[in-house]
């Protein structure tokens, strides 16, 4: 059997930014998942993906240039990491405003993993294989896996908000497993006709786009051009419906589906142009806790509807945007795929689990209780990024 300082369960982006945490000298060993992957699904008719058990991960790509915390990142943190991957934009100079950054180019995980394994050839290995167990010896934690067993001084769980749930249950007790998962909920507000064409900017990287909040903060809120039939109230919401289309879907599945309006709203979302119109639509987005029972198989998620539906309502009472005309079908929401909050912190915390120097440390959405209105995954990949750069 091997040895190794660091065992990383994972390879999406949480995994990605504890293998650029670790200092390079260290030998570490990536357990990346079985080579050939499937998803998980919100529903049955496998229309928006909620979890990945192979290699890479999956990543939409949208992250808020906000100061708000998740997990402990800090500011210099956020910077350092952010201007890795999109270096010619300045985000220091934006830092702590209302502000979504859509990149041309989203981080890939898969060939980001790839191209470290290759820099860093003497230290940094992977294996596609998929952990199964890890227990706690005096000296060493050891890790079973469907390609043998594994020993490592640290271990590091990035194994996602639906699978590693599962795997710590099974290492150190259910009571971890915590019976409801967190999302955001996004849903249609409604219109808002005569307002100025939202300021988007343009870089070498991606679209800068404003966001905006209510009052207390508690839910972010995008405009988006109403164009085609989507100047109709609820068209476009029923149409998501429909089709099962998430905010960000790619532009060839909305060109099949013969929708004029959500091509041009994709456009819009995607490259920050076709920005001035008469009517604009407002998106809300939201987080709430237990927002799903969480099961297992394929489509593992059981939405808590009346929750869900009273989180929508809220954010559209709360909405910010004078003259608005709210929506009529307040059942209608599109899910958040911002997972987070399935395992139960303060239990893994008595068992010595996750604490700064515990030897196993867990460093997904899994973890985080509170994520904020804005788009949590790059804040997420900060935060684990930080504390394997403070790991000893």
């Amino acid at each position: 059997m091997d040895d190794y300082d660091d065992i990383v369960i994972g390879s999406g982006l949480a995994a990605l930014a504890t293998i650029l945490g670790l200092d390079s000298r260290r030998r570490v060993l990536v357990l990346g998942g079985a080579a050939a992957g499937q998803f998980s699904h919100y529903d049955a008719k496998g229309a928006v993906p909620c979890a990945f058990s192979g290699q890479g991960g999956y990543w939409h790509g949208v992250i808020p240039v906000t100061n708000r915390e998740v997990a402990g990142a800090d500011a210099s943190t956020f910077s350092a990491l952010f201007s890795r991957f999109y270096p010619r934009v300045d985000v220091q100079r934006r830092l702590g405003s209302a502000t979504l950054f859509v990149p041309w180019r989203p981080i890939r995980p898969a060939q980001e993993i790839a191209g470290l394994l290759h820099a860093r050839s003497r230290t940094l290995s992977l294996i596609a294989a998929t952990a199964h167990r890890i227990w706690l010896d005096t000296k060493v934690v050891r890790v079973s896996s469907t390609a043998g067993e594994h020993q490592a001084r640290r271990v590091w769980v990035a194994a996602g908000a639906l699978h590693t749930p599962a795997l710590l249950a099974r290492s150190f007790g259910p009571e971890v497993r915590r019976s409801h998962v967190a999302d955001h909920v996004l849903c249609y507000v409604g219109q808002v006709d005569g307002r100025e064409a939202p300021h988007t900017q343009i870089t070498r990287d991606g679209a800068l786009f404003p966001a905006f909040h209510d009052q207390d903060g508690r839910a972010l809120y995008t405009l988006r051009p109403a164009r085609f039939s989507f100047r109709r109230l609820d068209f476009g919401i029923e149409q998501r419906a429909t089709f099962g289309l998430p905010t960000g879907s790619a532009v060839a599945k909305i060109m099949r589906s013969m929708s004029l309006g959500l091509l041009a709203e994709a456009f819009y979302n995607r490259f920050g142009i076709l920005t001035r119109a008469a009517r604009y639509s407002i998106y809300a987005q939201t987080p709430l806790d237990d927002a799903y029972a969480l099961g297992e198989g394929l489509t593992p998620l059981t939405p808590d509807l009346p929750r869900i539906q009273a989180a929508a309502a809220q954010a559209r009472q709360r909405q910010p945007f004078v003259g608005a005309v709210l929506s009529r079908r307040p059942d209608l929401y599109i899910p958040g795929i911002h997972l987070h909050h399935s395992v139960d912190v303060d239990a893994l915390a008595r068992l010595g689990v996750n604490s700064e120097r515990d030897a196993v440390q867990v460093v997904d959405a899994s973890i985080l209780k509170a994520i904020g209105p804005e788009h949590h995954t790059f804040r997420m990949m900060c935060a684990a990024y930080q504390r394997a750069r403070q790991s000893a």
